[in-house]
């Protein structure tokens, strides 16, 4: 009996020790060459990136000979990214590439990368003498398609010197832009001193396209190569009648000392595709009185806002703009009164019932106005109610979403009794207590897309474009485009879409929702696979990649 108590004893020891641990995967090795696209020059002090911001990430720089060598690399999928230094040397500031890849447990692989260098482009701003200009402000003006309508947005700015000279830094490739020279002042007096009779007032700066024309419509369209240094595009100023805009700035209990801005309606700073790009327009502050008279205006449209700011100096508490037209003449008797913050509340809901599980995350709503930096956010439960707390200035808003639950779309965005969907919101513009109402439906399908080469094999990093087949503009083409990159595997699978027809085509031909690329995707549908999606499918597609032009 002891005998069996031990070898019972020494059994369970045995059953209560813990299982062996699993083999680690051993970790590979990434190297490769650094290279500029398109002259295959080697690029060296570029950061070398894998895993960033990850307990695993790993790092190099590249030598004189562009090489580099990524070592204790986790296997499985694995985004390489390359920094190259920025105009001035500093490190990881300038063009970036990157290449996705699946690394096997202990495998050696090479990965060569291609940075895209930017442009730059220089010239000098002269008078109607051919004089040097000094202080003038040029842009460089690009136009895209940013909900439902083709806007011209600033997209960098630069100051000429003292010999008149200009340079913008760091102009994307293959972009379409124009150049604009003005003369911008930051701080206006409220009260000008410029004379009563508009005959003896000096001329007044008109905004100038490239190489000498008064509108975008007539510029010069400027698309640069990579790395290209663009020289010689020199703007010859022009000059008009000046006038001035005479009124008055109301507050809660009438007149006062409020902030006042006034800019040229187009273009504007905002919010685009490539990122965004804002400037504080010419402004300054009213007298108790709130009086101003701002001269030295060409004729155009512009808007002219008013605003108070709350205690603290954090945003604008209360704010309202106008559109104010020059013609011939002077204009007076201008009165532009405050707006408070508006209450803005709303509500998610599904069309048709909701899911048998109920959803226990919260569906984002932001907004960002489209010509300033104001912005709001709220939370909903799915399907729940929301409100932004602070309210909302009187402006327009692009709306956003964050967190759609899989599965589900946005199928409808009002505001009052009217469809935002892809539009702007225009906080104030709907009667009485309007609210945003936002219609999620389960209807919808996806799209699953490999992108392979002419021998089957999967090609990364291309881009993925879903278009819908039924749009009757480009606008609405613009608005309701998607787009992905493919992984290692070249697969890449759409978010959920409503039910109808779409054309899926892939290219390694740079996108964006400028109206020259947009063009080219509208005369391209043909060349890509339709595809119909229906409630619940997953329509899958096999792609090649091609060019747009």
């Amino acid at each position: 009996m002891k005998a069996l108590a031990v070898f019972l004893m020494c059994l369970g020891a045995a059953a209560q020790e813990p299982p062996a641990p699993a083999e680690t995967p051993k970790p590979g090795t990434v190297s490769g060459i650094v290279t500029v696209a398109g002259t295959g020059t080697p690029m060296k002090n570029v950061q070398v990136i894998v895993g960033r911001g990850g307990p695993q990430e790993r790092t190099a720089t590249t030598d004189a000979q562009g090489r580099y060598t990524l070592r204790e690399v986790a296997p499985g999928m694995q985004r390489i990214l390359a920094m190259a230094p920025d105009a001035s040397g500093r490190p990881g500031f300038g063009p970036s590439a990157t290449r996705q890849i699946v690394l096997a447990p202990g495998q050696d692989s090479t990965v060569d990368l291609q940075v895209i260098l930017p442009g730059r482009i220089t010239g000098k701003v002269v008078d109607q003498n051919k004089e040097p200009v000094p202080g003038i402000t040029v842009f460089l003006v690009a136009r895209e398609y940013t909900y439902g309508a083709l806007r011209a947005y600033f997209t960098s700015a630069a100051t000429t010197d003292d010999e008149g000279v200009y340079t913008l830094e760091r102009v994307t490739p293959g972009r379409t832009y124009a150049v604009m020279a003005n003369r911008l002042r930051r701080n206006l007096k409220p009260i000008s001193d410029a004379p009563l009779d508009p005959a003896v007032r000096l001329p007044s700066v008109v905004p100038t396209y490239f190489p000498n024309a008064p509108s975008l419509d007539g510029s010069e369209p400027l698309i640069l190569r990579p790395g290209e240094r663009r020289e010689g595009v020199d703007i010859r100023i022009r000059r008009a009648a000046s006038f001035c805009l005479e009124g008055v700035l109301e507050g809660n209990s009438g007149p006062g000392a409020l902030n006042f801005d006034i800019s040229e309606t187009q273009p504007t700073s905002g919010q685009t595709g490539s990122g965004g790009f804002y400037m504080s327009p010419p402004g300054g502050k009213t007298g108790p009185d709130g009086k101003f008279r701002l001269c030295d205006l060409h004729p155009g449209d512009y808007e002219l806002s008013v605003s108070e700011y709350r205690p603290g100096g954090y945003g604008a508490g209360q704010f309202n703009a106008a559109v104010v037209t020059i013609g011939d003449r002077d204009v007076s008797g201008v009165r532009l009164g405050l707006r408070p913050r508006i209450p803005v509340a709303g509500e998610v809901a599904f069309d048709g019932p909701p899911p048998a599980t109920p959803i226990d995350t919260k569906l984002g709503i932001a907004v960002i106005a489209v010509t300033r930096a104001e912005r709001g956010n709220a939370q909903a439960a799915i399907p729940g109610a929301f409100t932004f707390d602070d309210g909302l200035l009187m402006d327009e808003y692009g709306t956003t979403f964050n967190a759609v639950p899989p599965g589900t779309y946005v199928k409808d965005v009002t505001y009052g009794d009217r469809s935002i969907l892809n539009r702007t919101l225009r906080v104030g513009s709907a009667i009485g207590n309007a609210s945003l109402r936002v219609v999620l439906a389960r209807d919808g399908g996806s799209i699953a897309a490999r992108v392979a080469d002419k021998d089957g094999n999967p090609v990364a990093d291309c881009t993925v474009v879903i278009l819908p087949a039924t749009a009757a503009s480009e606008a609405e083409f613009a608005a309701l485009m998607k787009t992905g990159q493919s992984d290692a595997s070249g697969r890449w699978s759409g978010p959920q879409l409503a039910p109808g027809k779409y054309v899926v085509l892939a290219t390694q031909d740079a996108i964006n929702r400028s109206p020259e690329v947009i063009a080219k995707l509208w005369a391209a549908r043909t060349r890509g696979e339709e595809v119909e999606v229906v409630a619940g499918g997953k329509p899958a597609v096999t792609l090649m990649s091609r060019s747009l032009d």
